[in-house]
C-alpha cells in the first residue's frame, strides 16, 4: 500500500454550503423588498443563519489530514496544524453505527497523548486511511465500537 495520501471532505460538500449560503441570502432581500429596508433584521439573519454556514463551508475547505510514511499531518481549519508519529498512537476508536434507513456510518479516532483525529467514511481517502491505521498500529489499542439503531 502506497504509504503517501491525503484524506479530506468532498468538494461538493463545500460547494453545497456555499450554495446554502447564497439561497439564504435571498430571504433578508425578499423581506427588505416587501417590508422595506430593515438593518436589524438583516444583522439578526446573517449572524442566525448565514455565518453559521460561512464558517462551515471554510471548515470544509480547510480540514485535511495527510500521511507521509510513519507521519499523520492534520490541517485543522481554525488552528495550527499538528503532525504525529504512528508510534506516539495511544488508541485508536473505530465506531459503526447501523441503522435501518441510513445504512452503516464508520467513522474512526486517532488518539495521541495530546491531540486526536477522526476520520469518517464520507471522506474522500478514508479507506486508504482505516487500512493504513490497521496496518501499522497494533491491535491491542484498537478499540472497534458498534452501534444499532432501529427506526
Amino acid at each position: 500500500m502506497r504509504k503517501a495520501f491525503d484524506v479530506y471532505i468532498p468538494k461538493w460538500l463545500y460547494k453545497l454550503t456555499i450554495i446554502t449560503i447564497l439561497t439564504f441570502s435571498i430571504i433578508p432581500i425578499i423581506f427588505c423588498l416587501v417590508e422595506g429596508f430593515n438593518l436589524i433584521c438583516i444583522i439578526t439573519f446573517a449572524i442566525l443563519f448565514i455565518i453559521p454556514f460561512l464558517i462551515a463551508a471554510i471548515w470544509c475547505y480547510r480540514f485535511r489530514v495527510i500521511v507521509r510514511k510513519d507521519t499523520i499531518t492534520v490541517k485543522p481549519a481554525f488552528r495550527k496544524k499538528y503532525s504525529f508519529n504512528v508510534s506516539e498512537i495511544t488508541k485508536v476508536i473505530r465506531t459503526v453505527v447501523m441503522t435501518r434507513g441510513a445504512g452503516i456510518n464508520t467513522k474512526i479516532k486517532v488518539c495521541t497523548k495530546y491531540k486526536h483525529v477522526t476520520v469518517e467514511l464520507l471522506m474522500i481517502g478514508s479507506d486508504k486511511f482505516y487500512r493504513y491505521i490497521e496496518e501499522n498500529v497494533s491491535p491491542e489499542k484498537i478499540i472497534t465500537k458498534v452501534y444499532k439503531r432501529a427506526k
